[in-house]
């Protein structure tokens, strides 16, 4: 990268509890000691960073720094999928699991110094009615206690709130009688969740599709099937653990596409963010996003 490149920065204030800014302020001071010119432009509410990224695609950036969460990359990738801008993410939000699957470490000077060494890599996304995600999208009891954390805007954060979620969710809930088809089967009937994961992990490290891959052309997907209430807080620490996969009511398949229909429509949340309700299509965008990458990815 030489000095005359293109560089944005966006900064979400309210991640990591106001983590991001101390971060924020390293990387800039990192930048400033190379004598790289750079915009920064901090976010103000869901949607701004998407918003902020087509300014900074617009204005000819060629790299655009985001320091945020999941949610924050969720949004900037909107932007630059199918574009030649790389994403340069520095993880501060509660949940990083996306620059957790790239090997970011948070360290501001690592990341300047993958961008200015030019070392980047092109990762799949997965795309649901022309959005895309990054890690993981939910429906089912998942997606039930995302809903529920984020109206409730709870204190708790990453796995805690989950667990309080799950507790206070799973009294009521009503198991989703759906059909899933992908590109080499059907299921039909009641399930607890179903998760369609880019990556292996989401929830602040909860890994819930181990064999994942963003490189494969594929999509993993993790169904439970319908459980007891005492049968389901017994997998529960399993699913937080990434240990679930000998559960009878579990199972894993890879395909490039599935749709999910429901009797009922059942919401999809993904990398934090609601994303609409069924039916759903969901498919997977190969090599769609370009990002900077540490030399050990």
């Amino acid at each position: 990268m030489n000095e005359t490149s293109q560089i944005s920065l966006i900064t979400n204030p309210a991640a990591g509890r106001g983590k991001s800014l101390g971060k924020a302020a390293r990387l800039k001071q990192a930048l400033k000691e190379r004598r790289l010119a750079f915009r920064e432009r901090l976010t103000k509410g869901r949607g701004h960073a998407e918003e902020l990224a087509r300014r900074a695609l617009a204005k000819g950036s060629e790299t655009v720094m985001v320091c945020g969460g999941d949610g924050t990359m969720h949004e900037v990738a909107q932007v630059l999928a199918g574009s030649q801008a790389a994403l340069a993410p520095l993880p501060s939000g509660r949940c990083n699991d996306f620059c957790r699957y790239l090997h970011m470490n948070g360290d501001p000077q690592d990341l300047l110094q993958a961008v200015t060494a030019g070392r980047s890599r092109h990762l799949d996304l997965a795309r649901v009615d022309g959005r895309y995600y990054c890690t993981v999208g939910a429906v089912g009891f998942d997606a039930v206690c995302s809903r529920f954390v984020d109206d409730m805007s709870l204190p708790l954060r990453g796995k805690p709130a989950y667990i309080y979620a799950a507790i206070r969710v799973l009294s009521t809930y009503q198991f989703p009688q759906v059909r899933l088809t992908w590109d080499e089967g059907v299921y039909e009937g009641p399930i607890l969740m179903a998760a369609v994961a880019n990556t292996p992990s989401y929830g602040n490290d909860i890994h819930i599709a181990p064999a994942a891959r963003a490189d494969d052309g594929l999509l993993e997907v993790c169904l439970v099937k319908r459980a007891g209430f005492l049968r389901i807080m017994s997998l529960i620490p399993a699913l937080l653990k990434g240990e679930h996969g000998k559960a009878p009511e579990v199972s894993f398949l890879s395909t490039s596409r599935i749709t999910i229909e429901a009797e009922q429509p059942v919401e999809m949340w993904a990398d934090g963010e609601p994303l609409g309700f069924s039916p759903l299509d969901i498919k997977v965008a190969p090599q769609a996003l370009k990002t900077v990458a540490p030399a050990a990815s």
